[in-house]
């Protein structure tokens, strides 16, 4: 089954207050995790080139201790607005043997992106509050939907809730935060 990743992102300046109007407007609070992403690259197929991203993810449940891992293959970006994307993903038992297969097939790891997440959810439009290591404060709304011609109907939902929490669409960001962090690198060297 395909799946779709319609998906915006912006910079907040306090994820408090932000938690505070999402929980007015009917999202409830599923997990804080603590999520360490590892980003491989090979010359066979460079997936930075590409536009695309494959990473494994580490998530730990800050309530509970459990940590779940999970492969992820995003593709290029579908639109000049937003995220959005082609997304695979599966969860693995063993993300050590999983890295050591992708090692073997000609991909390295390149990067990392350290952040802890509070997951909210409403419907079928999931909330991430993020704090992201080195970079800041971020809300990040997703839809995963089975079809793409869902995405301008999703798009138009998560500008409208945008707008109810005092945000805006020109302060959403299209860079990922592994992009963000190799920004930041450069003009610090």
């Amino acid at each position: 089954m395909n799946s779709f990743e319609i998906e915006m992102k912006l910079p907040v300046f306090s994820l408090e207050e932000i938690k505070e109007k999402l929980i007015w407007k009917g999202f409830r609070e599923e997990a804080t995790v603590r999520e360490s992403d590892m980003y491989y690259n090979s010359e066979h197929h460079d997936v930075k080139k590409l536009g695309e991203a494959l990473r494994i993810r580490k998530s730990t449940d800050l309530f509970n201790g459990q940590t779940q891992a999970q492969l992820n293959f995003k593709g290029k970006k579908m639109d000049q607005v937003s995220m959005s994307r082609q997304e695979y993903e599966t969860a693995v038992a063993d993300p050590e043997c999983t890295e050591k297969i992708l090692i073997a097939l000609g991909f390295e790891p390149v990067a990392g992106v350290q952040k802890t997440r509070c997951y909210m959810k409403k419907n079928e439009m999931t909330a991430c509050l993020d704090r992201v290591d080195g970079l800041g404060s971020f809300l990040e709304l997703e839809v995963i939907a089975s079809e793409e011609s869902m995405r301008e109907i999703y798009l138009r939902e998560m500008e409208r809730l945008l707008t109810e929490l005092g945000l805006s669409m020109a302060d959403t960001v299209r860079t990922s935060y592994l992009g963000m962090l190799y920004a930041k690198n450069q003009n610090e060297e």
